[in-house]
């Protein structure tokens, strides 16, 4: 079988760019060719992105990070290549696949459709577009890839799309993200905060990771009995950046609330292992991926009963309802002061993240391409 893969959205380097989907995407380009070394993998891909050995790779000669020439690649040139060489098979795994690849096989990954659940955390105009572009793409497609259970039931209530259509591929946890040496530990603490014991969150600053939420009930909490935790809030700047730090300085928090920026994937599981807490109370995830991460490094994890996070988290974690602040204050003082709690989300997160890997990901992936390969097409 011989496959196209739409990888315009995997970065190389260490930027925000690299992280979320690029994630997803680098990982299917890096097990594909080792578990089905009996297909050809073609790979749609920036310029500067080094493509693993077994994928052939197709390098755009404009820049890839704008918008508009990003998709004006996905809708021409894709088709065009995929033609000329015959593809059996196209994969488009973030979202939206080009309209002229009707006459072969195709799979779209849809990664979670926050757009329609809560459009207005979204900037004005994206939402339509978004609707139009994902709805077309899944009627297209032979076989649409959602990344939850909770994203195939939106993709269903939501967008109209089949359920017989959708297959449920779960993501995976990197083997860097594990529990690491106490000498591993100790050398990173004293690289960060000077050793000051935090609290984490990993996520672009954007509204529906709710975040004004943690920060209250952080700064609520250490009001009410003074803990000594710093709050560090890693991910890229969205744009929610500003108002985040206008609350930050209301509070009066400056000196414990930590915007420590992008953190590059070398350092991100000394920053899981180091914390004594991962809170992630996101309104609204596809999948929740660093909740897999933090868990799979040993951190107790706090997350929000809401969308693919309390299907991801299980009982690994403490949930708490979304937008709650004295929930979370609450979970806060708990997941901090109790011990025994603490010892028991360790184990379970550690146990539930060894269910998922990239491996299992791309396997998955495969026999999505070898049934809509099989099955009939548009």
């Amino acid at each position: 079988m011989r496959v196209g893969i739409i990888a315009y959205l995997a970065h190389a380097g260490t930027g925000y760019r690299a992280a979320g989907v690029s994630v997803y995407v680098k990982q299917l380009l890096n097990w594909l060719p080792r578990l089905g070394p009996e297909n050809s993998y073609s790979a749609f891909v920036a310029s500067d992105l080094p493509v693993p050995r077994g994928v052939q790779a197709v390098r755009a000669r404009l820049t890839v990070t704008n918008p508009l020439t990003r998709t004006a690649l996905e809708q021409i040139y894709v088709p065009i290549v995929a033609r000329q060489s015959q593809l059996d098979l196209v994969h488009a795994p973030v979202n939206v696949l080009p309209a002229a690849v009707v006459r072969r096989a195709s799979v779209v990954t849809v990664h979670d459709l926050a757009f329609l659940a809560h459009p207005q955390r979204f900037r004005r105009g994206r939402p339509g577009y978004l609707r139009r572009a994902i709805r077309a793409s899944a009627e297209r497609a032979t076989l649409v890839v959602a990344v939850s259970n909770s994203t195939r039931s939106d993709l269903v209530r939501l967008l109209g799309v089949p359920e017989e259509k959708i297959r449920v591929v779960y993501q995976g946890v990197d083997g860097a993200f594990r529990v690491l040496s106490k000498p591993d530990r100790d050398t990173f603490k004293t690289r960060v905060l000077a050793g000051r014991p935090y609290i984490l969150h990993v996520g672009t600053l954007e509204p529906r990771k709710n975040l004004d939420v943690l920060i209250r009930a952080y700064a609520a909490l250490r009001k009410s009995i003074g803990i000594p935790h710093a709050l560090v809030l890693a991910g890229g700047s969205g744009w929610a950046r500003q108002h985040l730090a206008e609350l930050v300085r209301d509070l009066g928090a400056e000196a414990d609330v930590v915007f420590q920026g992008f953190v590059p994937d070398e350092d991100l599981p000394g920053w899981y292992n180091c914390a004594d807490l991962f809170v992630y109370p996101s309104a609204y995830e596809g999948f929740g991926l660093p909740v897999l991460e933090a868990m799979a490094c040993g951190v107790p994890t706090i997350t929000s009963a809401s969308s693919s996070l309390l299907e991801l988290a299980a009982d690994a974690c403490i949930s708490v309802e979304p937008g709650s602040e004295e929930a979370l204050r609450v979970a806060l003082a708990k997941a901090l002061q109790d011990d025994a709690e603490r010892t028991r989300l360790m184990r379970a997160g550690l146990k539930r993240a060894a269910l998922f890997s990239w491996e299992r990901t791309a396997a998955a992936t495969l026999r999505v391409y070898e049934e809509a390969a099989g099955g009939p097409r548009s």
